[in-house]
């Protein structure tokens, strides 16, 4: 697979990691909860404030924007780059849902982070191969 190619398969993943987001991500009480509704959740019951409820917002904000800004320096030509932008944030997302997994067990966990997590390890390996994939296969 060429560079763009794998550009492209990492920002499309990107692209739907930071789509499902907004999909359910835990199911408490019989009721599925998006990430949007986890963290006015926490916010309202003042389990995340201050220093911690801004960084939870802006990183939430974050991971889209910055999806959309490797978009656009793919679109310019500048794959490496856009490659470095989507790699930590789709690393940390795919962590994140590994850690709620261990956390909480399966059951709690809703289809929408299943769905998170697979397309963040997929964005993770193809920036990978886009990084590195030519140093490793010559």
């Amino acid at each position: 697979m060429t560079e763009q190619r794998w550009a492209a398969a990492a920002l499309t993943s990107g692209f739907l990691a930071a789509v499902t987001l907004v999909l359910p991500w835990l199911t408490i009480s019989g009721r599925s909860r998006s990430t949007i509704d986890l963290i006015s959740s926490a916010g309202a019951l003042d389990v995340l404030d201050g220093f911690w409820k801004v960084l939870v917002i802006a990183g939430w904000f974050l991971f889209p924007a910055t999806v959309a800004a490797a978009m656009l320096l793919a679109a310019s030509g500048r794959l490496r780059i856009a490659a470095w932008l989507t790699l930590p944030l789709a690393l940390l997302l795919a962590l994140l849902v590994i850690g709620l997994r261990l956390l909480l067990g399966e059951g709690t966990i809703a289809w929408g982070a299943w769905l998170t997590g697979l397309f963040a390890a997929a964005a993770t390996g193809s920036a990978i191969m886009v990084l590195f994939g030519e140093r490793m296969l010559t």
